[in-house]
């Protein structure tokens, strides 16, 4: 579904945050990106979006280059991110946040998404009318994934979904991460909790100062010698 071949891409010209990565997802599977702060993860999920200038290499999303292509186009071909922070706006409702997430699709359908994502999310349910700065921070973070999800996605980008929340919100999370896989949405997922991310992928790639450096079945990189002690402080 998405392949990055010898993909390049920086913030300035002649200095490059990612080098050369090659990484392929398919359709309805779970893959995470792990590595230290500061190994470009972030930028990787900006630069599939657009949001970071292209130097070299290829990128295709359903056999489609997005080489060139503005953010929004990218998400009208079923492409969304839900960035580090989640991104909500705090002055407007829940509902109104849960709106601006349907923008692509017709306004017959909206209505729609708009109750599916609601049942999905009973809390969102009960705040409808309260403004999203109000919400709690797993509240928000539900909110930003189920305003993604408003656009009916086929690849649901979602960059540092547990950073900030307690335990056992970051519980539910990953617990709905996986249960999305059943509604036909593959995830391409950025994670600090290196363990919990594997955990619940398919596979993963291991980036490192801008570059792949480990690529395998997840389940496999959890219990690599040198993923472990490099990541989960494990001997």
């Amino acid at each position: 579904m998405l392949k990055l071949a010898d993909f390049s891409s920086g913030y300035r010209k002649g200095f490059m945050a990612l080098n050369g990565v090659s990484l392929d997802v398919a359709a309805n599977e779970i893959a995470c990106i792990v590595g230290s702060n500061g190994s470009g993860k972030t930028t990787l999920l900006r630069s599939i979006m657009g949001q970071i200038p292209f130097a070299s290499g290829e990128i295709e999303f359903t056999g489609n280059s997005l080489i060139g292509l503005p953010t929004y186009q990218i998400v009208r071909q079923g492409m969304v991110l839900v960035p580090e922070g989640r991104g909500t706006f705090p002055s407007l409702t829940v509902r109104e946040n849960l709106q601006m997430g349907a923008y692509t699709l017709p306004r017959g359908e909206q209505q729609a998404c708009l109750d599916r994502e609601m049942d999905r999310f009973p809390v969102l349910r009960e705040r409808a009318n309260s403004r999203a700065g109000m919400l709690s921070g797993g509240q928000q973070q539900m909110l930003a994934i189920a305003r993604a999800m408003m656009s009916n996605p086929r690849l649901l980008l979602l960059d540092e979904p547990s950073q900030g929340l307690a335990p056992i919100l970051m519980d539910q999370i990953f617990a709905l991460i996986s249960d999305l896989k059943s509604s036909n949405v593959t995830i391409l997922l950025v994670e600090q909790d290196v363990g919990r991310a594997l955990e619940i992928s398919d596979r993963g790639f291991v980036l490192e100062k801008g570059r792949i450096t480990r690529s395998d079945k997840a389940s496999t990189l959890l219990n690599d010698a040198y993923v472990r002690e490099a990541f989960l402080g494990l001997q």
